[in-house]
């Protein structure tokens, strides 16, 4: 067919079974010092915090101890655009699959589960 130009070859994973509350108008993430995958996105379900002092999300990488300043929010809605000042969805409250979610959070769910109760990881 002419003109239809098809990208990309799969489907990425649905992570959430149901979404039920989300942190109104999302945050603005700081990416510095963030790897992302090879694609350049930060992958949906990435633990995301809130800086206390500054107000500016970040991608937190260990639940147990989310750093300096840093309040657990949830897990990123839909992959983000690894760029400056991202703007990310967050889900709050709802379910999502433990085998959907990035291979950190993966790693980490029961700590995760520990430190977001609104969020049930199935």
């Amino acid at each position: 067919m002419l003109g239809i130009k098809t990208e990309g070859g799969g489907f990425a994973p649905l992570v959430f079974e149901n979404v039920v509350d989300t942190y109104p108008g999302g945050v603005i993430v700081n990416v510095t010092g963030y790897n992302p995958p090879a694609d350049g996105f930060i992958p949906e379900g990435t633990l995301i915090g809130r800086n206390t002092t500054t107000g500016i999300g970040v991608i937190v990488t260990n639940p147990a101890s989310p750093g300096t300043n840093v309040k657990l929010l949830g897990l990123s809605y839909r992959p983000v655009k690894a760029e400056d000042n991202a703007l990310v969805g967050v889900v709050i409250s709802g379910t999502a699959r433990i085998d959907a979610l990035p291979a950190t959070e993966k790693a980490a769910a029961a700590a995760i589960a520990t430190a977001l109760p609104r969020i049930t990881l199935v």
